[in-house]
């Protein structure tokens, strides 16, 4: 069974305006909200605490490597691929996690989540399914409303 992490997307609203902080880091090199772009093609999101689990992350022979879900507006709403897990050195304090992130954002279907602090293991039983599958199909009803009413759990 796969494993993932899922993390809060502080300060973000929608899955365009995490995309465009991520092009601008990818594109200018800076830090952004522990956004980090080390070498060109790396995007690494920097936390205070390895995984434990890390290897499970990585290496589990029977799935592909796991990924980080973004929450933002109270859901789970986007996953990346997590490439690696990276030491990062502090000035004057205890290194810190780089997560090495690879790919385009993926939309999954939403699902809420209470806030919390740092991240947390997402299995890959309770991990929400992409919704690739839906994007050439129009959808009837506008995203906020369904996430609403998911929120409600009528949907």
């Amino acid at each position: 069974m796969g494993l993932h992490l899922i993390k809060m997307a502080a300060g973000i609203s929608s899955l365009q305006q995490l995309e465009e902080r991520q092009a601008f880091a990818r594109v200018s090199g800076a830090s952004i909200n522990r956004l980090k772009i080390i070498e060109e093609k790396d995007l690494i999101h920097v936390t205070r605490f390895f995984p434990k689990r890390a290897d499970e992350i990585l290496n589990d022979t029977l799935t592909p490597p796991g990924s980080l879900y973004w929450v933002f507006q109270k859901r789970i709403q986007a996953r990346q691929k997590i490439v690696e897990f990276r030491e990062m050195p502090t000035e004057g304090g205890p290194t810190k996690c780089g997560i090495v992130l690879e790919g385009p954002l993926v939309p999954v279907e939403m699902m809420p989540r209470k806030a919390f602090q740092g991240w947390r293991y997402l299995t890959e039983d309770d991990a929400p399914k992409d919704l690739d599958h839906r994007r050439g199909k129009k959808e009837e009803i506008p995203p906020q409303m369904h996430a609403d009413l998911i929120e409600l759990c009528l949907l």
